[in-house]
């Protein structure tokens, strides 16, 4: 299924003693309907020409892309004129649905992506004097510095940069440490996941 529009989430959640990567749409799905989840092969997220930012007057070297080159943008911000709403694009969070306890941290990897150019995930900065804080970028290849700490039982949005049009897939690794209960072996457990989003951009 499409999701094109309204706000969803790619979740990180814990069921049957396993982690589990999905999406999640609390408000219905493209904003219609009943909470509905879906397994990573059952949706892709389309950025639709609405998310082309032309002649960016920067360069942004975390994406790729040169002063004066288009990039295209799913948005951080739900608010304004060039907010998810106004602009009829996906609003897409990324949330840690974990109980804590027994969880205490969690974090997602990016660990590759495909696509016909770069992908970055980034946060605008507070101040236009403050630089962007850059959580992922598939431009210098994929390390542990492709890493967003997240908070348990929360969830947060970004920006989903791409800098050419076309079909990517985006592949995560999810991993949550838990405190196990009294009486139980070990100290802390670190458990993985992982699940790849599709992102398309609608051709005019």
């Amino acid at each position: 299924v499409e999701w094109f529009e309204e706000h969803g989430d790619i979740a990180i959640g814990f069921e049957a003693g396993e982690l589990e990567l999905h999406y999640h749409f609390e408000d219905g799905f493209n904003g219609i309907g009943p909470e509905v989840e879906f397994e990573p092969d059952e949706a892709y997220i389309r950025a639709s020409d609405a998310t082309r930012v032309e002649n960016i007057t920067s360069a942004l070297p975390f994406l790729g892309a040169a002063a004066g080159s288009d990039i295209w943008v799913l948005p951080q911000s739900n608010s304004g004129p060039q907010g998810a709403d106004a602009l009829g694009v996906p609003f897409v969070g990324i949330a840690a649905e974990l109980d804590g306890p027994p969880f205490v941290s969690a974090e997602l990897l990016l660990t590759d992506v495909t696509g016909p150019g770069e992908f970055a995930l980034w946060q605008s900065p507070p101040t236009l004097f403050d630089p962007p804080s850059v959580f992922m970028q598939s431009q210098d290849g994929f390390d542990n510095t492709d890493l967003l700490p997240l908070t348990v039982g929360a969830h947060d949005h970004y920006n989903f940069g791409f800098s050419a049009p076309g079909v990517y897939q985006v592949t995560f690794a999810a991993t949550a440490v838990a405190i196990p209960e009294p009486g139980s072996l070990g100290v802390m457990a670190s458990i993985a996941a992982m699940g790849t989003a599709m992102l398309r951009r609608r051709r005019k």
